[in-house]
C-alpha cells in the first residue's frame, strides 16, 4: 500500500507558488507515495498540471468550512484518506489543529506555529534572515547542507495549452510577441505595500520615452481602480501617441494560468512585494522588487538570477508588520513616498540591459 502524504499550504497565493519546491523535495524524497495538499479555495488552480501532487483539496476557509461545523466536516474527509505524515507549511492555529484532526502519526510543524504542541516534530522557522523556501525545506531536511539548490529552489509552475492560446490571442491583437513588452504589478493585497499610482506613472513615463519596449499592466479585478487612476495620471505626462500607444492592461482579465504565461514571455517584471514575484522566479524573469512596509529579510524576495531590490533606506519604523497594513502607523509612509522612480528606472536598465 502507497504511502500517503499531506501537505498544508493555505497562505496567500505568493506563498503556495513559493511551496512548489517543497512539493519538487518531497516527491523526490517520496518516489512512490501520494502527495496530497490543501490549499486556499481559489489558489488551487495555479497547481494545474504539477506532477508532484496527486489530489489538490481546496478550504473554503471563508464560506462553507468557515464555522467549527463546517471545519471539522473537512478534517473528518481527511482523515478518512488515512495520511501517514503531515506537513503543516503554513504555522497558523487552523493548520496545526488541522494536522492532529488527520489522525496521522507523524505531524511536522514550525515550532512558532499556533498550537505547535500538535505537532510531533517541530523545527524552528526564524523571522528574519532564511528565504521562505528553505524555511520549507527544513521541514523535511535535517540539515541545510541537503537543501536542494540550483532550478530545485525556484518555483515550478506549469501553464496549460489553453493558458497560452489565451496569451497568443491577445497577443497577437496586441502586436506582441515574448519578450517584446516588461509587466508591471502595480497593487498588493495590503495598501502598505502598494507603491502610490503616481510613482508608477512616472516609471511607466520613463520606459515609454526611453525604451522600445510595451508595457503590460497585470492585476485582479480588484485593482481596477489603481489602473483607472493610473490612466487618469498618464493624461498629464509628456509622452507621443506612438509612445502612448504600447501601454496595455489586463488586469482584471486573466486567469492564474494566463497570468504565469504572461509573465513567463516577459523581457521583465516590476513589482510590489506582491506574488508576481514569485511568478516571474518560476521562469527565471528579470525582477524589479519595490519594497515598503515589509523587508527582503522576512524570506519572500525574488528567486530569479537578475533581479534588484528598492527600498527607502533610514527608516527605524521598518518593518511595520510581516504582511504590511492598511495605513502607515507612523502616518507618514516615507516607504513609498520617498521612492525614486528614475532610480527604478536605472536599475530595470542594468538587469535587462539599457538598449531595448
Amino acid at each position: 500500500m502507497k504511502e500517503k502524504i499531506l501537505i498544508l499550504q493555505t497562505a496567500f497565493l505568493g506563498d503556495l507558488v513559493l511551496s512548489t519546491p517543497f512539493f519538487r523535495a518531497l516527491r523526490l524524497l517520496h518516489p512512490e507515495a501520494e502527495i496530497h495538499l490543501v490549499c486556499n479555495l481559489g489558489t488551487e488552480s495555479i497547481l494545474e498540471g504539477n506532477p508532484d501532487l496527486n489530489a489538490v483539496f481546496p478550504i473554503d476557509k471563508k464560506g462553507k468550512h468557515k464555522g467549527p461545523w463546517g471545519f471539522f466536516q473537512f478534517a473528518l474527509a481527511l482523515r478518512e484518506e488515512g495520511y501517514s505524515k503531515v506537513y503543516a507549511a503554513h504555522f497558523s492555529f487552523r493548520s496545526s489543529l488541522l494536522s492532529w484532526l488527520t489522525g496521522a502519526k507523524e505531524r511536522i510543524g514550525y515550532q512558532e506555529s499556533g498550537f505547535a504542541f500538535l505537532h510531533t516534530k517541530k523545527v524552528p522557522r526564524p523571522k528574519m534572515g532564511m528565504h521562505e523556501v528553505d524555511k520549507l525545506f527544513s521541514l523535511c531536511y535535517d540539515s541545510t547542507v541537503d537543501f536542494p539548490s540550483g532550478r530545485n529552489r525556484r518555483p515550478f509552475l506549469y501553464p496549460r495549452k489553453a493558458d497560452s492560446d489565451a496569451f497568443w490571442k491577445i497577443a497577437n491583437e496586441w502586436k506582441l510577441i515574448p519578450k517584446s513588452y516588461i509587466i508591471i504589478a502595480p497593487s498588493s493585497l495590503w495598501e502598505t505595500k502598494r507603491m502610490p499610482e503616481e510613482k508608477f506613472v512616472s516609471l511607466i513615463s520613463y520606459i515609454l520615452r526611453k525604451r522600445k519596449e510595451s508595457i503590460v499592466l497585470v492585476g485582479s479585478k480588484a485593482d481596477i481602480s489603481i489602473q483607472q487612476r493610473i490612466d487618469q495620471l498618464l493624461k498629464i505626462q509628456p509622452l507621443k501617441p506612438k509612445e502612448r500607444q504600447r501601454l496595455f492592461s489586463l488586469i482584471g482579465k486573466t486567469s492564474l494560468g494566463e497570468l504565469a504565461v504572461w509573465i513567463e514571455r516577459a523581457k521583465a517584471l516590476v513589482s510590489n512585494d506582491s506574488s508576481p514575484i514569485h511568478f516571474a522566479s518560476a521562469f527565471d524573469i528579470p525582477t524589479i522588487m519595490i519594497y515598503g512596509a515589509t523587508v527582503p529579510a522576512f524570506g519572500y524576495s525574488s528567486l530569479s538570477t537578475k533581479q534588484r531590490i528598492m527600498e527607502v533606506g533610514g527608516l527605524s519604523c521598518r518593518p511595520c508588520g510581516i504582511h504590511g497594513g492598511r495605513e502607515c502607523p507612523e502616518a507618514h509612509f516615507k516607504c513609498m513616498l520617498n521612492q525614486d522612480p528614475e532610480k527604478i528606472f536605472r536599475s530595470l536598465n542594468e538587469i535587462i540591459g539599457s538598449k531595448s
